[in-house]
C-alpha cells in the first residue's frame, strides 16, 4: 500500500511537467483535475486526484466518479486496497487543498486508459525539505519498472520544489522494495513500527 511502503529512487529519468488545461475550470471542485499539473514520463503521465473525486472513491462511488470524467477508466480494481490511503488524502486536502499536487496520482499508461499504478507523498515537503513517497503498481503491470519510473518522475518534480531529501519505509519481507531502493542507493537509517504494516526499515536519500 502506498501509505506507508515504498521506494524513493535517484537519479529521476527524462521527465516533464506539463499543464493539463481543459478550459473547464480549475477551483478543486467537480473537474479541477482538469487545470491540475501533469507529470510525464517516457510511458505515463502522473495525475493527481481532487478532494471531490477522493470523496466519491471513499465513498464508493464508482459511477459518480466516472461522471468526473477523469482520462483513465475507474474500475473496482484501480484503487483496491487504497481505503485507508484515500482516507487520509482526502482528510489532508479537506484541511488544505493546495497539497494536492504533492499528494496521491495515478499513473496511467500513455495512448490509453488504463492505470497501472499508484504513487505519491505523504505530504508536503517539511520544515527541512524532507519527503516521502509510497507507490503501487497494478499487479498485472509488475516487473516492468513502473514503480522505479513513477518514483523516478515524482522525486524529480519534488527536488525542483524544494524537497532535498526522501525516505522510503519498506517492509522487512518486500523482498521486490528492498531489491529497488538497494539498487538504486538508499541507505537504511533506522526502523519504526507502522500502525498498518508493521515493522518497516526506514531508508533515506539526500536528493539535492
Amino acid at each position: 500500500m502506498i501509505h506507508g511502503t515504498g521506494a524513493h529512487v535517484w537519479p529521476p529519468p527524462m521527465w516533464a511537467l506539463v499543464p493539463w488545461i481543459t478550459g473547464k475550470g480549475g477551483d478543486g471542485g467537480g473537474r479541477g483535475w482538469e487545470t491540475r499539473a501533469v507529470i510525464e514520463t517516457a510511458r505515463l503521465t502522473l495525475h493527481t486526484l481532487s478532494p471531490a473525486l477522493l470523496a466519491l472513491l471513499v465513498a464508493g462511488d464508482l459511477d459518480g466518479a466516472r461522471a468526473t470524467d477523469p482520462p483513465y477508466d475507474i474500475t473496482a480494481a484501480t484503487f483496491a486496497d487504497d481505503d485507508y490511503v484515500l482516507r487520509l488524502r482526502l482528510a489532508q486536502l479537506t484541511a488544505d487543498p493546495t497539497e494536492q499536487p504533492w499528494l496521491y496520482r495515478v499513473a496511467v499508461l500513455k495512448g490509453t486508459r488504463e492505470v497501472v499504478g499508484r504513487a505519491g507523498f505523504h505530504a508536503r515537503p517539511d520544515a527541512v525539505g524532507m519527503v516521502e513517497v509510497g507507490y503501487s503498481t497494478a499487479p498485472a503491470h509488475r516487473r516492468q519498472g513502473y514503480a522505479v519510473e513513477m518514483a523516478s518522475a515524482l522525486l524529480g518534480w519534488a527536488g525542483e520544489r524544494g524537497a532535498r531529501q526522501c525516505l522510503a519505509s519498506v517492509r522487512p519481507d518486500n523482498a521486490a522494495s528492498l531489491g529497488t531502493i538497494t539498487k538504486l542507493g538508499f541507505v537504511k537509517v533506522g526502523e519504526q513500527v507502522d500502525e498498518i504494516d508493521g515493522l518497516e526499515w526506514v531508508h533515506s536519500l539526500t536528493l539535492r
